[in-house]
């Protein structure tokens, strides 16, 4: 089973306008509501490529039922602790360029906290658990830490992605593919990343500190993987109109997760994850099955090392 923590949800308002101008009154062009969370998108990338999930994490308020009945709506199953309070909104406005205001939710206590660790009892090592996004207000870094902790310990595929502290404190659970972007991999060592090779230098290091495989994401440039292997791969990514550049990332990991898994394969898993994330970037929401499958044709891998 594919499970997904996501502990800090969010239902994203995506806003299009027209001529913005700061401080004065603007009108919308259109507004669409969407769950969000780096988690979620996963469930929802996965679903749609037909591999089953279970999401976990905390709900809550007239926000948390909306998130739970879409959810509903996909057939996606969940397992969200209810806490006090609301499930934060946050508002990405696309007008000449993305402004994303992401809002915060009602803090979680220590009852939540201990429900939440009960729902991990019962892993195996045939699951694969998907750490994403940051802790949620209550919440600390040494809960994090625990949950990596958790996981590894049952013995299920651990997958990270969050802020750069909470990537480094993980690395000791040993987790099958950490995902930074260029600038956050910079972030983790205090440097600037400028090229391929510093890529290759800090992915590295990533490995040396426990990473199994490292993919970082380069924007319109593509990605790079470094392998458990030593395998160093490079992909391009799809031409296309994009509306919308969240859960891009979110999507490219699930694919590439889910399709190392079934084919045992890097260069295919890459390839459909650069198709899935490209796929995203063209919708509202996460990319379907049949537009991964159109996008894919646009992608190649090539092997740097």
């Amino acid at each position: 089973m594919y499970y997904t923590i996501t502990l800090n949800p969010a239902v994203d308002m995506l806003v299009s306008a027209e001529n913005f101008e700061l401080g004065k009154l603007n009108r919308t062009k259109e507004a669409q509501y969407v769950v969000g969370g780096k988690g979620i998108n996963i469930s929802m990338l996965l679903n749609n490529v037909n591999v089953e999930t279970k999401a976990l994490g905390f709900v809550a308020g007239f926000t948390g039922y909306f998130i739970k009945s879409e959810l509903d709506k996909l057939g996606i199953h969940y397992d969200f602790v209810e806490t006090a309070g609301v499930t934060r909104i946050n508002m990405k406005l696309k007008t000449e360029t993305e402004t994303e205001i992401n809002g915060q939710s009602s803090a979680v206590n220590n009852k939540n906290i201990v429900e939440f660790f009960t729902k991990l009892e019962n892993l195996t090592d045939n699951d694969v658990v998907f750490l994403s996004g940051n802790v949620i207000s209550g919440m600390n870094i040494e809960n994090f830490k625990r949950i990596a902790k958790t996981i590894s310990q049952k013995g299920a595929l651990l997958v990270v992605d969050s802020n750069k502290d909470l990537v480094l404190e993980t690395l000791q659970y040993k987790p099958f593919v950490v995902k930074p972007n260029e600038f956050e991999l910079g972030e983790m060592f205090g440097v600037k990343i400028i090229n391929e090779k510093d890529i290759l230098t800090y992915a590295t290091k990533l490995k040396d500190h426990g990473a199994k495989n490292v993919l970082v994401s380069r924007g319109a440039k593509g990605a790079i993987l470094l392998t458990e292997n030593n395998e160093v791969y490079s992909v391009n990514v799809a031409k296309g109109d994009i509306i919308s550049t969240v859960a891009a990332g979110d999507s490219m990991l699930a694919m590439f997760v889910a399709m190392y898994n079934k084919t045992k394969n890097y260069e295919i898993a890459l390839k459909y994850a650069s198709a899935a994330g490209g796929a995203t970037s063209f919708s509202v929401g996460v990319g379907s099955k049949e537009l991964i499958e159109t996008v894919v044709e646009q992608i190649n891998v090539k092997k740097i090392k």
